[in-house]
């Protein structure tokens, strides 16, 4: 399915959700005798609390690089800018950590010292809230390098795409 695809069956699935719901109150007011106008301000008030909580959960990412304030996911293991490690996996449970930490939470073991902090790379620092590169320095799952790479859709170490 291409993206366009999924964007017209995606903006079709929630114009089909509105419909419903609006018919739906439409249908409770007049059974219940409400007010005409409780039955236009109640589902108003109704889609405004779903777009917020909608926006708010799918929005634009609230967790930055401490390092150069890029925009990251909750989940990517290295900045794609700075190649900082943010999360640990820890290989005795298997429980994920806080990347500045050198043990884990969980069980007590030792991380080894990642060496990618201490190498001088260029990256630039960017202000919060300002626009994130198109084109990352590093792969966000294993951490490699990708200054020299220009047209890459795939991470050449472990072959995740590139976003």
């Amino acid at each position: 399915m291409s993206i366009r695809d999924y964007n017209r069956k995606s903006f079709s699935v929630i114009s089909g959700f509105f419909v419903f719901l609006t018919l739906l109150f439409f249908t409770i007011g007049l059974l219940l005798e409400i007010g005409f106008i409780m039955m236009i301000i109640f589902p108003l008030l109704v889609f405004v609390l779903i777009g917020f909580l909608i926006y708010r959960y799918t929005g634009e990412s609230k967790k930055y690089c401490p390092r150069c304030n890029v925009p990251i996911s909750i989940y990517t293991e290295y900045c794609r800018n700075c190649g900082l490690k943010l999360i640990n996996k820890c290989p005795n449970c298997n429980i994920y950590s806080n990347g500045k930490l050198n043990y884990c939470d969980n069980c007590g073991y030792e991380f080894p010292e990642y060496e990618g902090d201490k190498l001088p790379f260029e990256y630039k620092v960017y202000e919060i809230g300002e626009q994130a590169p198109e084109k990352p320095n590093f792969c966000p799952t294993c951490g490699s390098s990708l200054k020299n790479a220009e047209n890459l859709r795939f991470c050449e170490f472990c072959g995740s795409k590139i976003v």
